[in-house]
């Protein structure tokens, strides 16, 4: 791996996606329009080509099994110049996949199979080849569709070596407030807020007022999207004063929300690592979302940073 690469431990997915006139209700048997759609995806691997589109150099740890779905994941991530140096091929588990239900208006439901996924750092050679490459990294990205152990395990060796972790808290779980506390860099959306505090999150106000508080468990900066209503941000200045910045999210038209929140994690994390302060890192994040939201697939969908600049002035 590159020395100063940004390193992401997370999931591949192969999406598995059917457009739907509605979403189905306990059974319901519904007609899906057009054809099924494969496309590489999983939190981690989007977040990975995101910021490898945006610009970042990226490297990614995480498995796949010993089938087609595994060759195809593997082959989306080298042909965007992610370094798969760390990848795995599980002998046992198949590659994980998701169904997506895509809707008219763009929103989507989605199951996750995990399989390969669930063995990433459990074996302990994995493990260990991750922890001596976050040696060499700029930032550790984390999400959690990998097992809770393994995030709780390797924020705590990104702590002892000083090495600042960027969490995404999606899907939702609870984390002791020791890993929270070691991470530099927490995204998450209304509904993950709302879970990991305890407070409802409807309005910037809401958000505000949460960020404040999970800032109080430790972490430098938490960040909170909010959909088509943009993104806030609070964090702690040199001076230890504390930042509160909102960015307000431009107005587009709506095709496919999946990975938006990826997209997000992706561009934000490229921004501050090159140093961008947080207002202008904020505003690139949420540009960089919203582009991907009028675009069909995850990682397809992704935009690259001459897109998004250019975005700014139109």
């Amino acid at each position: 791996m590159a020395q100063g690469a940004i390193l992401v431990v997370g999931s591949l997915n192969m999406d598995q996606v059917v457009r739907v006139p509605h979403m189905p209700v306990v059974g319901e048997t519904l007609l899906g329009a057009g054809s099924l759609k494969l496309i590489p995806g999983g939190k981690g691997a989007n977040q990975a080509v995101a910021m490898a589109r945006l610009g970042g150099q990226v490297a990614m740890a995480g498995r796949v099994g010993r089938d087609p779905f595994g060759e195809r994941l593997l082959g989306a991530l080298k042909s965007e110049q992610v370094d798969a140096s760390l990848m795995v091929t599980d002998p046992r588990e198949a590659s994980g996949v998701a169904f997506i239900f895509l809707s008219p208006d763009g929103d989507n439901a989605i199951i996750v199979a995990a399989g390969a996924n669930m063995q990433v750092g459990v074996d302990e050679e994995q493990f260990a080849h991750i922890v001596e490459a976050m040696r060499q990294a700029s930032a550790l990205v984390l999400q959690l569709e990998i097992p809770i152990e393994t995030v709780k395990r390797l924020t705590k060796a990104a702590a002892e070596m000083d090495l600042p972790v960027i969490l995404n808290l999606a899907p939702a779980q609870p984390l002791p407030r020791t890993t929270l506390s070691q991470v530099s860099v927490l995204i998450l959306n209304e509904t993950e807020a709302s879970i990991l505090s305890g407070q409802r999150v409807e309005s910037v106000d809401d958000a505000r007022i949460v960020a404040a508080v999970l800032q109080g468990y430790g972490i430098e900066t938490v960040v909170i999207t909010l959909g088509a209503h943009g993104a806030l941000l609070v964090t702690t200045d040199d001076a230890g004063k504390k930042q509160s910045i909102y960015q307000a999210a431009p107005k587009v038209a709506v095709v496919d929300t999946t990975a938006a929140g990826d997209c997000f994690v992706g561009a934000l994390t490229v921004a501050l690592t090159e140093g961008q302060p947080p207002e202008d890192a904020l505003h690139f994040a949420v540009h960089a979302s919203a582009l991907k939201v009028t675009k069909f697939g995850a990682q397809s969908g992704l935009p690259t940073k001459e897109e998004v600049l250019a975005s700014y002035h139109s």
